[in-house]
């Protein structure tokens, strides 16, 4: 179970600001990652489409060429 706070509990007011284990990593990508996300999305997005393309032809309605 979860536990609850008391006011009690608490021994100054929270100042509202982000905790420095919250916040979060910057990111840090070199070009060898870059590289590999842009060639990856282009050869997900190619199997896509023939894959789209082949779902297509094997659907095609009956008595079309």
């Amino acid at each position: 179970m979860s536990e609850y706070l008391i006011d009690d509990d608490l021994a100054e007011e929270p100042d509202n600001e982000v905790v420095h284990w919250m916040a979060p990593k910057p990111l840090s990508v070199g070009a060898g990652g870059l590289s590999a996300a842009v060639g990856t999305a282009f050869v997900l997005g190619a199997a896509t489409a023939v894959g789209v393309l082949a779902l297509m032809h094997w659907l095609k309605a009956p008595g079309e060429e």
